[in-house]
C-alpha cells in the first residue's frame, strides 16, 4: 500500500528544539539576541508577529486537536513567526495513544515571556486574537465540517480509527455559547494550557526518550 503527501519546504526557520540546544538560552533570550533591545523596531515587530501567529496556531490546534507538539515540531523563523510542522495526529489521535497532551493547545510560559509576562499587553492581545479567531471560524464552520465528513469515509488514516470525530470537532466551536461565555472560556482555555501538567509530562517523555529540549 502506498501513501502520497505533499512536502512544503519552510525556508529561514529553525525548531525550538535547535535554538535551545545550539543558543543555551531562553527563547526571550534569544529574541533579544537576534532581534535587538526591548524597544527596538526589530524586537517590537518580532513579538508582534511570534504572538500574531501563535494565536493562529492555538485555534487550528483546538478545532483540529493537533498533537505530538514537541520542540522539535514547532520552528521559529528569522521574523519572529512560529510554524508548526507534521501533522501525523490530530482530531485527538496521538502518538501511541498515550494520551499526554490534553491541553487545549501548547502555551507555555517561555511563550508567555516573550510576549513581555502575564500582565502585559502582548499577552492580552494574544488571548483577543484567540477569541476573535474562533468568532470568525463559528461564522464558517457549516463550510469546515463537511470537508472532515467528506475525508473520514473509508480513510486509514490514524485520526479516524476510532470512529466519527465529527462531533467533537463541531462541539469545539462552541455555538450555543454567547460572545460574553465565549471570551470567558478562551480565558479558561489559556489559562488550562498554561498550566497544564500534561504539556510538561510529554515535553519531558519527548526529552528523555528522542533528545528534544524542554
Amino acid at each position: 500500500m502506498f501513501y502520497l503527501g505533499l512536502i512544503e519546504p519552510i525556508l529561514n526557520a529553525v525548531s525550538l528544539h535547535q535554538i535551545k540546544k545550539n543558543s543555551k538560552l531562553s527563547l526571550r533570550n534569544y529574541f533579544l539576541r537576534e532581534f535587538g533591545t526591548e524597544r527596538s523596531e526589530n524586537f517590537l515587530s518580532a513579538v508582534k508577529n511570534f504572538v500574531q501567529s501563535c494565536s493562529a496556531y492555538s485555534i487550528i490546534c483546538y478545532l483540529l486537536q493537533v498533537k505530538d507538539r514537541h520542540n522539535g515540531n514547532i520552528l521559529l523563523d528569522d521574523e519572529g513567526h512560529v510554524i508548526h510542522i507534521d501533522f501525523g495526529y490530530m482530531l485527538s489521535a496521538t502518538p501511541k495513544n498515550l494520551g499526554f497532551e490534553s491541553s487545549p493547545f501548547k502555551i507555555t510560559q517561555e511563550f508567555v515571556d516573550i510576549m513581555g509576562g502575564l500582565q502585559s499587553d502582548m499577552y492580552s492581545y494574544y488571548k483577543i486574537l484567540i477569541l476573535k479567531g474562533l468568532f470568525a471560524a463559528r461564522k464558517h464552520m457549516d463550510k469546515l465540517m463537511p470537508i472532515v465528513e467528506i475525508m473520514q469515509h473509508g480513510s486509514q488514516l490514524n485520526c479516524f480509527s476510532k470512529g466519527n470525530v465529527t462531533l467533537g470537532l463541531k462541539e469545539r466551536f462552541h455555538l450555543n455559547m454567547t460572545d460574553e461565555q465565549l471570551e470567558f472560556y478562551v480565558e479558561k482555555m489559556v489559562d488550562s494550557s498554561l498550566n497544564s501538567l500534561t504539556t510538561r509530562v510529554y515535553d519531558t517523555f519527548q526529552y528523555y526518550t528522542n533528545g528534544i529540549s524542554k
